[in-house]
């Protein structure tokens, strides 16, 4: 059993996380793939996993379910599941994702999983990581990778030191503004669900992915042009996004984002970037039908103002439960994923990582392919994560069959990707 400083009660967000991934096939596990740039072989890297499992408490921990969920940090990494895979023909990025969705992850028994892929060598080319969104966000999975490379760099040297496992993310807040009511209904919320395409229960979806890249100097080209309309990437990714939606056939002309943001820095405590966890809120944008959504640039304004006076009044972060949460509502909500709805639950979704350099995560062994989390939970129509390297941008359209069709996904990737060249 673990030690007291190694176990605690999950935070809010993180049973969410952690009853949504139980009750919905996977629905938010986090599926990452990083290229190996360097040949590596298995051993190699199970050598250099083992010795960064240790560090962190969350990649040893398991949930247990009693009257409240408890993380216990006392799984060792031989219990870590890890396949094998050998590539014939190259990877196949979009497929892997929706298969190792489906394998999924037993949260009761670990944090996460790896895949292996072997190229025509015998060394691993690609690592694929499946992880419970409740311990590792997407910064968390790109710092693993960011140690591993700290330790491939100069194995000799290479120390770090035990961390501390953290206290939930609400607990840094007070202000009950932080902290939104998701027992709250009525017809002007109605208004921005948008109907499925095909209603399906939970165990009748697959998770499905676009991945798509766009030159990094292009992208770089539209974040000057931005910067004259004083409008911030994020800002600009929403509005075309609201923009590429009109393609979709539920479209309605209420629109809602919601837009997950690292908060960290808003926790008033040292919470470093290499610190690993969950740190993340949502804000939520609408548009509705007397807003002008044909011009980009001027709907990018309309909504970074919106995103400025959030954050003037301290309302720019929202929790989904209040940290003296009941984990029976967050069941109770959790269950209405798992029924085959005729809406969806949420609106859009988009996530902006922004320059991976800006965090400190330039690798010389790893390259970040993608980061996403899984939509076997049916909230959004599509969910788009974006994030830029050197190299390029990476933009992922995630979505789940058949609430979405692919066709139609298709047409939403193709639309966005247009639309944002015609900015250049």
């Amino acid at each position: 059993m673990s030690s007291p400083e190694l176990s605690r009660v999950l935070g809010p967000e993180e049973a969410l996380f952690t009853e949504l991934a139980r009750r919905t096939c996977g629905g938010t596990l986090l599926v990452s793939f990083y290229k190996v740039l360097i040949p590596l072989s298995v051993e190699q890297l199970k050598t250099a996993f083992s010795l960064i499992h240790k560090i962190y408490p969350l990649l040893q921990a398991r949930v247990e379910s009693t009257e409240q969920l408890r993380w216990y940090c006392d799984v060792p990494f031989e219990d870590i599941p890890i396949e094998i895979k050998e590539l014939s023909t190259p990877i196949n990025i979009e497929y892997e994702y929706t298969r190792r969705g489906k394998t999924g992850l037993n949260v009761e028994a670990c944090t996460y999983t790896l895949s292996f892929y072997l190229n025509s060598l015998g060394k691993v080319g690609y690592i694929s990581m499946v992880s419970n969104h409740a311990a590792l966000d997407g910064r968390s999975a790109g710092i693993i990778f960011y140690i591993l490379d700290l330790y491939f760099l100069d194995q000799g040297r290479f120390r770090l030191d035990r961390q501390l496992l953290y206290n939930p993310v609400e607990t840094y807040f007070d202000s009950s503004k932080h902290f939104s009511n998701k027992q709250k209904s009525g017809i002007k919320e109605n208004l921005f669900k948008w109907p499925v395409e095909e209603a399906a229960f939970v165990t009748e979806r697959e998770g499905h992915i676009l991945y798509r890249k766009f030159p990094m100097e292009e992208l770089s080209h539209v974040a000057t042009i931005g910067r004259k309309h004083k409008v911030r990437p994020s800002a600009l990714f929403c509005a075309i996004a609201i923009q590429a939606s009109n393609i979709l056939p539920n479209h309605r002309e209420w629109i809602k984002i919601l837009l997950p943001m690292d908060v960290r820095d808003l926790c008033g405590t040292g919470i470093e970037l290499s610190v690993i966890g969950t740190f993340s809120a949502v804000t939520t944008l609408e548009v509705t039908p007397d807003i002008d959504i044909e011009n980009t640039w001027e709907l990018a304004k309309h909504l970074q103002t919106e995103l400025d006076r959030q954050a003037a009044s301290g309302e720019y972060c929202k929790f989904n439960f209040h940290k003296n949460y009941d984990l029976g509502s967050i069941i109770e909500w959790v269950e209405k994923y798992e029924t085959n709805n005729p809406y969806f639950l949420e609106g859009l979704c988009v996530s902006n990582l922004g320059n991976l350099e800006s965090l400190g995560v330039h690798m010389n062994f790893f390259e970040p392919i993608i980061g996403t989390s899984l939509q076997t939970h049916g909230a959004h129509p599509i969910s788009l994560s974006t994030y830029s390297t050197e190299k390029s941008s990476v933009f992922v359209f995630s979505y789940c069959e058949p609430l979405t069709k692919r066709n139609n996904a298709l047409n939403f990737a193709e639309k966005y990707i247009n639309t944002l060249k015609n900015l250049i």
